[in-house]
């Protein structure tokens, strides 16, 4: 494999088009869950299909969130085969995600705690409880593999994958991809036949990190200089949502995984919006689509009691969307900027303070 360039000094501009793809990608999850509760006001039930401006995919965001997480992390690691480079890398990470996480892990247990009936847990609840906190998947009920923030169970694969990146980071660049790249499809292999009746195995081999892995190759080639044309990279993003609004069948990481990689291509190969739109409403989401993330059912679950109570269940579930639109982003921008942006902030300045004392210090040198 040839050895990479440096990342282009365009990088913070692509910045700009992935924090888009975020927002998109979150705002894809609200809308997937607000149809829930339209659907049930229409006497339809969980599995029936959440359909709004004839496109049912809304869930396919969590695709491209994957497909993100993997074009970030090999545009933005380095340290590849440095003594210490992947605990640096794996580090970052769990500042970045774990300390919110966690949070609003604590509040759904308090809320558990103040109201089982809320959150029906069948096994063992403590067990189950340890296991949202540190990652491991684990099955709320029969079926149900999901820990107590229900979305939450992405973050079982996000930091799957983090952990086999800063694995694979001991070695240099090209053998760490080399490795991924081999060991990725074995596991999705030897996991074919699984079941969430083993929710640690199925989740570590569904073909699902398969999608991390083709986030890395675009990384890859964004990295290297690829670019494409304008008309091109809209036709690929076009021909990507056309693909997920198809109702085809087969390996998950084919029929999302693909469309999701065209996305990500079109994206970030093609033409760059400029810099000035990093200021704007939709990259400001994209900056907090973690919380947005995270946080939107907690506030869809009341936001749906007070649209029932001013009669909002007899209009178009449009309605209801641009409501829970409204009501999540405005509350995830709030998390955002008070708490998860301070917070991660804070974390990282205590960290780099020990990395810096950590340093040998040079003796002065006598004149």
């Amino acid at each position: 494999m040839q050895q990479l360039a440096e990342a282009p000094s365009t990088e913070k501009t692509v910045l700009v088009a992935v924090q888009w793809l975020r927002a998109i990608a979150a705002l894809m999850v609200v809308v997937h869950h607000a149809l829930f509760y339209a659907n049930g006001a229409r006497g339809l039930g969980p599995e029936a299909e959440r359909t709004l401006f004839g496109f049912a995919s809304w869930a396919f965001g969590i695709h491209i969130f994957f497909l993100v997480s993997g074009f970030i992390m090999i545009s933005s690691a380095s340290g590849f085969g440095e003594d210490g480079g992947w605990w640096r890398f794996l580090k970052r990470r769990l500042i970045r995600i774990v300390p919110l996480y966690w949070l609003i892990t604590a509040v759904y247990v308090a809320i558990v705690l103040a109201v089982p009936s809320a959150l029906p847990i069948a096994g063992d609840k403590l067990a189950y409880v340890v296991k949202s906190f540190l990652f491991i998947p684990t099955l709320r009920a029969d079926d149900d593999l999901r820990p107590l923030i229900g979305q939450g169970w992405t973050l079982d694969y996000e930091m799957f994958f983090y952990v086999m990146f800063a694995l694979a980071m001991v070695l240099p660049r090209n053998r760490a991809i080399l490795a991924l790249s081999l060991t990725f499809p074995t596991l999705a292999w030897l996991g074919r036949d699984l079941t969430v009746a083993s929710p640690i195995l199925f989740t570590w081999t569904d073909g699902l990190i398969l999608e991390f892995l083709f986030g890395v190759y675009v990384g890859l080639a964004y990295r290297a200089g690829r670019r494409l044309p304008g008309w091109a990279a809209w036709a690929a993003i076009a021909a990507g949502f056309a693909l997920a609004a198809c109702d085809f069948h087969g390996p998950t990481a084919l029929i999302a995984g693909v469309p999701a990689t065209l996305i990500l291509i079109g994206a970030t190969l093609g033409p760059q919006p400029r810099q000035a739109a990093s200021h704007g409403l939709l990259a400001q989401i994209g900056d907090a689509s973690y919380s947005l993330y995270l946080t939107h059912t907690m506030v869809l679950r009341p936001g749906w009691r007070i649209w029932t109570a001013i009669g909002g269940t007899d209009w178009p579930p449009v309605f209801f969307v641009l409501f829970a639109f409204v009501t999540t982003i405005a509350f995830a921008l709030l998390v955002y900027r008070f708490v998860e942006r301070p917070m991660t902030r804070a974390l990282q300045r205590r960290w780099l303070e020990r990395e810096s004392a950590r340093q040998p210090r040079l003796a002065p040198v006598a004149p």
